[in-house]
């Protein structure tokens, strides 16, 4: 993976954990409205990519020290559809 790629999916992953852990009702409702595009957009992707970038969070995952920013970013290639 290039710098970029891993950038933007340490970004992403990042959102996602961002918007997971809200504690605001409204955000957490708005969360997915404004992943579904991004969702669709990664769906699109050929299974070979979606499995890198789920390895790719994974690997974040496994380096966050916060429980439950661990948890949710363990969470994040399911939440993105990334596993479908």
């Amino acid at each position: 993976m290039t710098t970029l790629e891993r950038t933007l999916a340490k970004a992403l992953t990042e959102i996602v954990i961002g918007l997971d852990l809200s504690e605001d009702n409204a955000i957490a409702e708005a969360s997915m409205q404004l992943l579904e595009p991004v969702i669709a957009l990664l769906q699109a992707l050929p299974g070979q990519d979606r499995q890198a970038l789920a390895e790719l969070i994974n690997q974040f995952a496994h380096q966050e020290t916060d429980p439950e920013r661990q948890l949710t970013a363990w969470e994040t290639p399911e939440t993105l559809g990334l596993l479908a």
